[in-house]
């Protein structure tokens, strides 16, 4: 029987989640604080979807134009990342933290079966002692507000969880890469796809020497793929999480590498770092994805090559139909 999913950002991770829902028949409706019109029509076609343009921090507005929706379920993806959520704390905390709180409170009052909320891998501790899996050390010491809200949305959406019996599903995403707008300031991946685009048109592709540390990236469909299980996993716990990465790190010269398979053509070398207010998260151990692999009953992702590969065709389609991220 077909669902009804509201996704709430309409960035890649987004746009991702809302083609696997429409493609099995599931209605879709995307909101964002400025939808991304002709991103989501090159990049969705001639599929059906609704959309609410509305600021989710404005509270009145918010609820104004919930109010008629009935939901299954609900996918937040919508955040402040990286630099953009370092420049001010108050708007950190209300984005990446009340939020999705509220979201939560009106999907439990709504009657929604499941509310799916993205995270981040980097709320795990950076000195791990072996692979990283769902009950590896967290983050305690903190300089990155994005990292720190992160973790704290998940601590209070597990006591919300319990507190209206809505069932709260936390994915723990590695560096995501892909096709489309990267909305919430994510720095790291906009610089990968303006390199990859760059490549594709034939001119010489130059990376930052601090674009990203030894860190581990994830093919954005990926990520798209185990919010689509979160969904629809059997589960018993009120609040559940799950990682979502490549299970392989990645270090700056791999990536040139993999740029420079990908088109052998084209002069791929590492020079000067760029501006950036924030370091990139550093992981030396890779993640182990073996539970939440079978427990989302979710294919194996794509390791880098692969992933870049399926990334270089998406932005392949765009260039064809006269767009690009």
């Amino acid at each position: 029987m077909s669902k009804h999913y509201l996704i709430t950002g309409a960035g890649m991770v987004g746009a991702y989640t809302a083609r696997r829902l429409i493609d099995r028949g599931d209605r879709v409706t995307l909101l964002d604080r400025q939808v991304p019109a002709e991103y989501l029509s090159t990049f969705l076609g001639d599929r059906a979807y609704d959309t609410i343009e509305v600021d989710l921090t404005d509270v009145g507005a918010t609820s104004e134009a919930l109010a008629p929706l009935q939901v299954d379920g609900v996918v937040h993806t919508a955040a402040l990342i990286a630099a953009r959520a370092q420049r001010d704390l108050s708007e950190t905390l209300e984005v990446n933290v009340a939020v999705p709180l509220r979201l939560a409170e009106w999907a439990a009052s709504a009657g929604a079966a499941r509310f799916v909320t993205i995270s981040s891998w980097s709320v795990y501790d950076e000195a791990q002692p072996g692979p990283i899996t769902g009950s590896s050390p967290l983050m305690t010491q903190f300089t990155s507000y994005y990292v720190a809200s992160k973790l704290a949305m998940e601590h209070m959406l597990s006591a919300q969880a319990h507190a209206s019996g809505l069932q709260v599903v936390v994915l723990r995403p590695a560096v995501i890469y892909g096709y489309g707008p990267n909305l919430g300031g994510s720095v790291g991946s906009a610089a990968i796809e303006g390199q990859v685009v760059r490549a594709l048109q034939g001119e010489e592709v130059v990376l930052p020497s601090n674009i990203i540390s030894q860190t581990e990236l994830v093919y954005v469909d990926d990520v798209a793929a185990h919010a689509q299980a979160a969904l629809d996993v059997v589960l018993t716990d009120r609040f559940s999480w799950f990682t979502t990465g490549s299970q392989e790190t990645t270090t700056l010269e791999q990536l040139a590498d993999t740029l420079r398979d990908a088109f052998p053509d084209v002069s791929v070398s590492i020079g000067a770092g760029s501006e950036s207010s924030v370091i990139p998260p550093r992981q030396e151990q890779p993640t182990d994805l073996t539970v939440d692999i079978e427990t989302l009953g979710v294919p194996v992702p794509l390791t880098r090559a692969a992933g870049f590969a399926r990334f270089i065709q998406d932005l392949r389609d765009a260039e064809g139909r006269g767009l690009k991220g």
